[in-house]
């Protein structure tokens, strides 16, 4: 048997045409372009889905009105009328503003005033169609259970009643306008100033203006009311305080004057009376105790100095004193030398020691005019408190005199004192008084009006553009996760890549649709078992033969340079066998088309229909044979006896009978078919065998030991990468045994937007090659 010979077409197993962390734009650039009518007709949908939504969807229109504040109505007023102050923090006050517009107090106010509880426009265009209809349903059970409760009642309301009904129902449809214009209203403040923007939305552009001013209105009036109400209390709170200090006045005058009246001073000016020598007196006490306290403290402390022998405090405490200083000068001159000396010379030389020495006189001196100027201290101190023991006895002399009358003025002055003040205070609240009044007849608002809404002229929702973009964007992007979801579970195999890295095996090439040929000759007819002279094959079976210069021919070509290569220079005829992972991947018109372009080239060539279970090769000649290989196998004719010869290319051709046996595999694996490919072999260039394909039947396994090698055929776009890689498993021996593989049956400008092929090889230099595969 013919081993393989070479390793040099061998595909590698992990041969890799890119890392796997980079991300290959080729690839997903071919995922778009074979992509692309999905991924438009995606984004029409979306665009069609959003034009039907821009044609179902209520016009919106929106109106807005600004507004500028000042600070709040009440609080500003009673700040101003009472007098009181108080911080303001701007973004507070900013925020409450836009609660109180979006009250419900400002929204049943707009409601009020422009009726809009009565307004149908209003009620109706506000409420989706599921809404209205429900509304109308509530509304017709409604009259027709008041209508069936007054038919069997016997008592007829009063006028009372009915009015209060329809108040309340007024109220109700009130505050249900008021839920829905809140509903549909807005309020913002514009950055970085205190001007606020109401806006409001309604179907009806008109409308929605009316009700953006009237809600600017109404919080305006709301605005005035708060004002008003702020002054009304401030005037309140000020008339109340000012009664209560003419009340506080009243009685303290009345107080002063039965004092006077009690202690006989009507009449008299007290400030004329003998008290101010007391003052004086006093005044110079004050300051004379004074002087003591300074004079005790100073004695104090030089006595301490003395005591510590402190010549820094020497210095403070004596720098005033002519003497002292002049010491101090002196001092100062002799320890800055006595340092440089001790420094230079050392603190034992003789320099040193005299001027330490003078040191210590100068210190001497210092501490003994300290001593001196400590006893003038003391001579102070006892003159000051002599002083004050005289001013002591002057007072109380002097106080003797005026007796208890002093007592008495200096009541009488707290009394008037007292009367002055709340006098004042009266004057005060009296004027704020009346300045609140006249303010709160002619009231201002610290709110205005900056830009009235008009009726807007194009509708604010749905927006047209944003929703068509968005319609074809969230379009395309459905489309593209259906494209993404089908890419990921797409593992067919489509490409060179496919063929080499995912399956390991050699790639020949890609064998191209033939479109146009008929698969079988005409309806069948039975002959016998004898070789009647030939036979023909079906136009698709005899492609490359007929068109020698074609692709698909140049494709079988390059298989049998492989074929050439791998079996070296080896005598004996190699057998090849051609297989397939599934039916209907084109391995008979594959495995035909090279045994006929081979006879058509001059090589005798044997070609023998293996799969006894499906012999399509048989049925492709369009005639039953009532002997065949299944005959041949169990001894019953001699293979030349069925042999059959192609009359265009003179292809020998042993096909299958009629018979359908169900030890297929023991016929192929048995000793009788190794006799008969060992004949072959003997007589042919080529023996090519069309086997069974490997994942439904074990045949072709079986015969793999007898064969020199395989070609593998894979339909394009057909064959899962999975499942053929679990039949390569199966049996390690169809990968090792295969020439190459085949992609059989796809579209070059199909091929085009998958893998390799989109920018490698053939399919991108096809337009010059072909030149090369043109019949002439």
């Amino acid at each position: 048997m013919n081993e393989l010979k070479s390793d040099a077409f061998r595909g590698p197993e992990t041969q890799q045409y890119g890392s796997d962390d980079e991300i290959d734009l080729s690839k997903i650039f071919a995922v778009i372009r074979r992509n692309l009518l999905i991924l438009v007709f995606g984004g029409l949908v979306g665009l069609l889905l959003a034009v039907g939504q821009l044609a179902t969807t209520t016009r919106l229109y929106t109106a807005s009105v600004d507004i500028n504040i000042g600070r709040s109505a009440d609080v500003d007023t009673f700040q101003d009328f009472s007098g009181m102050s108080g911080a303001v923090n701007t973004e507070i006050q900013i925020e409450t503003e836009l609660l109180v517009l979006r009250s419900e107090k400002i929204a049943e106010r707009v409601v009020r005033n422009l009726r809009l509880h009565e307004n149908p426009q209003f009620s109706e265009s506000q409420q989706s169609a599921l809404n209205q209809i429900t509304s109308f349903v509530r509304r017709s059970v409604a009259r027709s259970v008041a209508v069936v409760r007054d038919y069997f009642s016997d008592d007829l309301p009063s006028l009372e009643v009915i009015e209060r009904e329809r108040v309340d129902a007024e109220i109700r449809a009130i505050e249900r306008a008021a839920g829905r214009l809140r509903s549909n209203m807005s309020a913002t403040s514009l950055r970085g100033s205190r001007v606020l923007q109401v806006r409001y939305t309604s179907p009806n552009a008109a409308l929605s203006a009316q009700i953006a001013n009237a809600i600017a209105v109404a919080y305006i009036e709301d605005q005035l009311e708060a004002t008003d109400a702020a002054s009304q209390q401030a005037i309140d709170w000020l008339r109340q305080r000012r009664d209560q200090l003419r009340e506080q006045l009243e009685q303290v005058v009345s107080i002063a004057e039965r004092f006077r009246e009690e202690n006989n001073l009507l009449g008299i000016d007290i400030d004329r009376l003998g008290a101010a020598e007391l003052d004086r007196l006093t005044t110079n006490l004050v300051a004379a105790r004074a002087d003591v306290v300074d004079l005790e403290a100073r004695e104090r402390r030089l006595t301490e100095i003395v005591l510590s022998e402190d010549t820094s405090a020497v210095v403070r405490e004596t720098a005033s004193q002519s003497i002292t200083a002049g010491l101090r000068s002196r001092y100062l001159e002799a320890l800055r030398a006595y340092n440089s000396l001790a420094s230079t010379l050392g603190d034992d030389h003789e320099q040193t020691l005299r001027r330490l020495r003078d040191l210590e006189e100068l210190q001497a001196l210092m501490f003994e005019e300290v001593r001196r100027s400590a006893e003038l201290v003391r001579d102070d101190l006892r003159a000051a408190r002599e002083r004050v023991d005289s001013l002591e006895a002057a007072q109380a002399r002097v106080g003797m005199d005026i007796g208890a009358d002093y007592a008495v003025i200096s009541e009488l002055r707290d009394l008037e004192r007292d009367i002055d003040t709340v006098r004042n205070l009266y004057a005060n609240f009296q004027q704020r008084h009346q300045e609140a009044t006249q303010r709160q007849e002619i009231p201002v608002s610290n709110a205005r009006i900056l830009n009235q809404a008009r009726p807007p002229g194009s509708p604010s929702s749905p927006n047209a553009q944003r929703m068509l973009a968005l319609g074809g964007l969230m379009g395309f992007l459905l489309a593209a996760g259906f494209v993404t979801f089908r890419e990921w579970r797409d593992d067919r195999i489509r490409s060179e890549e496919d063929v080499r890295q995912e399956l390991g095996l050699e790639y020949i090439g890609g064998l191209t649709l033939i479109k146009g040929k008929s698969h079988r000759l005409a309806a069948p007819r039975t002959v016998d078992a004898t070789n009647d002279g030939g036979v023909s094959l079906p136009e698709i079976m005899s492609f490359a033969a007929n068109k020698p210069l074609s692709n698909y021919a140049e494709i079988l070509r390059t298989a049998k340079m492989s074929l050439t290569l791998r079996h070296g220079q080896e005598v004996r005829a190699p057998k090849v066998g051609f297989v397939s992972a599934f039916p209907a991947e084109g391995k008979t018109t594959t495995a035909t088309n090279f045994a006929n372009l081979l006879a058509k080239q001059g090589a005798k060539v044997v070609l023998i229909d293996g799969d006894m279970r499906n012999p399509g090769l048989t049925q492709a000649m369009g005639k039953t044979f009532e002997r065949g290989l299944v005959d041949v196998l169990l001894g019953e004719c001699a293979w030349t006896e069925i042999l059959q010869t192609v009359e265009d290319s003179g292809l020998d051709i042993i096909p299958n009978s009629k018979l359908r046996p169900t030890h297929t595999s023991e016929l192929l694996g048995g000793n009788a078919m190794q006799n008969l490919l060992a004949e072959l072999d003997q007589k042919y260039d080529y023996v090519v065998i069309d086997l069974p394909p490997i994942s439904p039947v074990v045949d072709a396994r079986v015969i793999l030991e007898k064969l020199d090698g395989v070609f593998f055929v894979l339909k394009w776009g057909g064959a899962s990468r999975d499942m053929v890689k679990r039949v390569l498993r199966m049996d390690p021996r169809v990968r090792d045994k295969c020439y190459g593989a085949f992609l059989n049956m796809f579209d070059p400008k199909k091929a085009a937007a998958y893998g390799y092929y989109q920018g490698h090889g053939y399919y991108r230099y096809r337009s010059y090659y072909n030149r090369y595969y043109t019949e002439r």
